[in-house]
């Protein structure tokens, strides 16, 4: 693959790996609309990895407290009592279904990624579960609204995700657990293309009315895992290509990895923001004039 090829691949998975556009879509749709030959997966997986070094770069002191807590609560009783402590139960829990959807689909799924067709459905899905997610969360941030008075006792902190995913504005009969493990399953079903990890996940989290902003952020935490099992699956025919100097050089694998990794810092920074004062109704709508688009493209050029 040619330098230039592999730089536009990488800023698209960079910029897409959390919007909640979907990334693997974007893959997909990329060398559709320009031509090119479609991806293997183990290329994508290499630049899911680099978003993923983006996210430690942004969370590294979170990611630190978590595996900390987590670990030492497994022998010391005080850290079972802390909030990473549960916030790493809440990502074990929310990883088992896509764990469980590699296993027993990852063949019947790959046929997917060369597909726009199906790519595009699954974007309006991927717009559906915007739309529904936000309604269903601002609802529920309305109606904690009207029956509350004076300051909100579940107000987001940054680090304190558990604090919202265990006590939402729904209600308190839902447990924090329940809804990791409901966001966990929006995560396992955007292993096909088009339906966005990060916008399953963010809206599975917001029908329980948890915030905007600890849905992004969680929803970015209970990324790694998943990417990193990914790319270690995935790693010998990385390295293999390299070596072989098949399919792509090492120059665009580089090239796509550095490209894909500062790109994947800006969209980070920029959704975490942004979460904090705006919905995601864009996105959706965004999603929905992608698919128009391929639908419009496979028709001319069918004729």
């Amino acid at each position: 693959m040619e330098v230039l090829k592999a730089a536009v691949l990488g800023i698209v998975q960079g910029l897409t790996e959390f919007f909640p556009v979907s990334s693997s879509a974007h893959l997909v749709i990329t060398p559709f609309i320009l031509k090119w030959d479609y991806i293997p997966v183990y290329y994508t997986v290499l630049l899911h990895f680099a978003t993923l070094l983006a996210l430690v770069t942004v969370f590294y002191r979170e990611i630190w407290r978590i595996i900390k807590h987590f670990f030492s609560g497994i022998f010391i009783a005080r850290y079972r009592k802390t909030a990473y402590f549960k916030l790493a139960l809440f990502i074990i829990i929310a990883t088992l279904p896509a764990l469980v959807a590699g296993l027993f689909l990852e063949d019947y799924v790959e046929g997917f990624f060369s597909n726009p067709l199906l790519v595009a459905v699954f974007l309006l899905v991927t717009s559906f579960f915007l739309f529904t997610g936000e309604y269903a969360g601002k609802r529920k941030e309305n109606l904690f609204k009207k029956n509350n008075t004076g300051s909100n006792p579940y107000e987001f902190e940054k680090t304190l995700i558990v604090e919202n995913m265990a006590n939402t504005y729904a209600n308190k009969k839902t447990s924090g657990y329940l809804i990791a493990f409901i966001t966990g399953i929006g995560q396992a079903i955007a292993i096909f293309p088009g339906i966005s990890r990060s916008g399953s996940t963010i809206s599975f989290a917001r029908f329980f009315g948890v915030k905007r902003e600890a849905c992004v952020r969680f929803s970015m935490l209970l990324s790694i895992p998943v990417i990193f099992g990914a790319f270690i699956l995935e790693f010998p025919a990385v390295y293999e290509a390299v070596n072989s100097g098949q399919d792509f050089s090492a120059a665009g694998l580089i090239t796509g990895f550095i490209f894909s990794y500062a790109s994947g810092l800006f969209a980070i920074k920029f959704l975490v923001k942004i979460s904090q004062r705006r919905n995601f109704n864009f996105f959706a709508i965004y999603c929905i004039l992608l698919s128009v688009l391929i639908f419009v493209l496979i028709l001319i050029r069918k004729v």
